[in-house]
């Protein structure tokens, strides 16, 4: 007792700082926080964007042109029932006519092919391919808002991310701060000093990376509504994308009646089989009206007028082309198969798009669940193991794995729930429920029970 009384009546020497050996990485100044990306202009919501792709896509004007061109050849298949009027003048000079007087013709040809049966499946054929073109465009559009849409999520979750990164990044900085310090006090490894550092910086990288993809993503969703700036801001919409609900037979029987590319492929059987039509008008003859008005100065050399005329009705039987209307007629019953086949392998294709769409979607929902689990644990793991950390009962490898986790768990949840809205908007256009254009930037509406229609408030 008196032994240990004498040792308490010591005075206390100074505790020595520790200081890092001189080729030690802790021996540099700790970097500061990446700090917020500066915003470059105005949010750009959502509906503007979809607003913006639909009026500037250069694409979607060429599709548009082509709708313009197909009417174009309406117009050129009634030109083939139409008459036509030709005039014609014409001045002569040779070595028979006088030095100062040249003969003199002016000649007005009026035709008219008023019974050729092949004009009829010609001009139904550019009628239906009008339909076709405005079908394909229709496809496109929606191509499009999908595209910009997904690209618009995908670019709001990056940002998210960044802001996850930052608060991650700000958090292991204070720690590694405090673990220098205990470093310095002799409390802790240097080893734990230099492993808090390294989670820092790890975490600084994920704020530079996710501020980086954030711009990248910006930049592709200017491109898609054709600006050529990246000044402006997305955020999070209101209200998240309506998932499509319903049986698979009934989505199914939907997408096959609503789908374009369904429509488009029946129009095209269509017009095979109007070709078999036409090769078979080949066999008929063609009645064509023709009328003459002539004015010769001088008068012609046999009759002496200066006027003449004609009128002449003239039927055309074809008797022998080489073979070749027979060729016509077994391209035509080609042509009716590969068309038919080709439906049959649209509908495939679109069965399967839909099948995947809904297996990727009550994939995103089951991981995003999972995730958001996951996120919970992570959290309340990651706040007992920095106060163990604190009393002095786990080691920094422990906090910096329950850092790690959580920032992985944010990351997942962030991804999941992209994943979800992804999900649901391809199985929108799967089911031929996505066209944001006619709502405005509204999301697709939910199935109607008994397969109804759904998305564009009605079938053009």
């Amino acid at each position: 007792m008196i032994a240990l009384l004498f040792i308490l009546a010591q005075p206390l020497q100074p505790v020595q700082a520790l200081q890092a050996p001189p080729d030690s990485a802790l021996r540099a100044p700790l970097p500061e926080l990446t700090p917020p990306a500066a915003e470059e202009g105005p949010a750009l919501p959502l509906a503007e964007a979809l607003e913006v792709a639909r009026s500037q896509s250069p694409d979607l004007a060429v599709a548009l042109e082509r709708v313009v061109q197909a009417n174009n050849n309406v117009q050129r298949a009634w030109s083939a029932l139409k008459p036509t009027l030709t005039a014609t003048g014409t001045l002569t000079h040779n070595s028979y006519s006088a030095a100062a007087i040249d003969p003199k013709t002016f000649q007005f040809i009026h035709a008219w092919n008023f019974f050729n049966l092949r004009a009829f499946p010609a001009l139904q054929t550019a009628r239906q391919n009008v339909d076709v073109a405005k079908l394909t465009e229709t496809q496109q559009r929606r191509e499009l808002l999908l595209s910009v849409a997904s690209t618009y999520y995908a670019g709001v979750n990056l940002r998210e991310l960044a802001k996850v990164a930052i608060r991650q990044a700000t958090a292991t900085r204070a720690h590694a701060l405090d673990a220098q310090a205990r470093y310095e006090a002799g409390l802790v490894q240097l080893s734990t000093a230099l492993r808090a550092r390294i989670d820092f910086l790890n975490a600084d990288q994920e704020t530079r990376r996710a501020q980086f993809s954030y711009a990248a993503s910006k930049s592709q969703l200017a491109a898609l509504l054709d600006r050529r700036d990246t000044s402006f801001e997305l955020l999070p919409p209101a209200q998240p994308p309506a998932e499509i609900e319903g049986a698979f037979k009934d989505l199914l029987e939907q997408a096959m009646r609503d789908r374009p590319e369904m429509a488009a492929a029946r129009a095209n059987e269509q017009i095979a089989a109007r070709l078999e039509t036409d090769a078979w008008a080949q066999f008929l003859p063609t009645l064509a009206l023709t009328g003459t008005a002539r004015y010769n100065n001088p008068s012609t050399l046999f009759s002496g007028e200066k006027s003449t005329w004609a009128i002449a009705l003239a039927l055309t039987l074809p008797i022998y082309d080489g073979g070749f209307r027979y060729v016509a007629l077994r391209d035509a019953d080609s042509q009716i198969r590969q068309a038919h086949d080709q439906t049959r392998s649209q509908a495939a294709r679109v069965e399967d798009e839909l099948r995947r769409a809904l297996l990727d979607l009550a994939s995103a929902r089951a991981l995003r669940d999972e995730a958001e689990q996951t996120l919970r644990a992570s959290a309340e793991n990651e706040r007992l193991v920095r106060a163990q950390f604190d009393a002095g009962t786990s080691s920094q490898v422990e906090v910096s794995d329950a850092e790690a986790s959580l920032f992985q768990g944010e990351s997942n949840a962030l991804q999941q729930r992209l994943s979800v809205q992804l999900a649901g908007l391809r199985v929108a256009k799967a089911a031929g429920a996505f066209d944001l254009t006619e709502e405005r930037g509204s999301a697709p509406r939910r199935a109607e029970p008994e397969g109804r229609s759904i998305g564009e408030g009605g079938r053009k």
